[in-house]
């Protein structure tokens, strides 16, 4: 800054002392620029509408609830109870792959529904997310929240398990 002066007076801002302008940002209308055109035209006034004379009745308003609420985060399932997340069958099929690569990249073991594995069959996207998707739910501690997956998937209390191919449920 080669202004002269303080360092306060030579960095004031857009505006020198005497509100001149230091730079053309766009602030200020331009000089050359033309005012809009005032209209000639007379101007009628409208008459205001009439104020209600009827009485009104005063509402009360719903009481307020003073008991704290206090949020919580939702406790693994324990005891003996048993969950498991299975991907719903409507789901879009390209969410339930981004589910199942998701999952198994994570740390999932997605070796059973791989070619060969022992849950492979049947080879559908459904049943290969249902598989991924448990298995993360299960890896992650079994809270309700780890089983959205974008609202495609859900818990159960009915073993999702079929034949060789078994679900773990801790």
């Amino acid at each position: 800054d080669l202004k002269p002066g303080a360092i306060a007076e030579r960095n004031f801002g857009l505006f020198k002392p005497d509100m001149t302008m230091v730079y053309d940002v766009g602030l200020l209308k331009s000089e050359s620029a033309t005012p809009a055109p005032i209209s000639t035209a007379p101007v009628t006034p409208t008459t205001p509408a009439p104020i209600s004379t009827a009485p009104v009745t005063p509402t009360t308003p719903a009481p307020i609830s003073t008991v704290p609420v206090t949020p919580t985060t939702p406790a693994p399932v324990t005891g003996t109870d048993k969950s498991w997340c299975v991907a719903k069958p409507d789901a879009d099929p390209k969410v339930l792959q981004a589910n199942i690569d998701y999952a198994c990249g994570q740390g999932v073991d997605c070796s059973p529904i791989q070619s060969g594995g022992s849950c492979f069959t049947p080879n559908t996207v459904v049943a290969h997310a249902t598989y991924a998707m448990n298995s993360y739910y299960q890896l992650t501690g079994r809270h309700s929240y780890d089983c959205d997956f974008a609202q495609t998937g859900f818990l159960t209390q009915e073993d999702p398990s079929y034949g060789v191919c078994v679900y773990q449920a801790t």
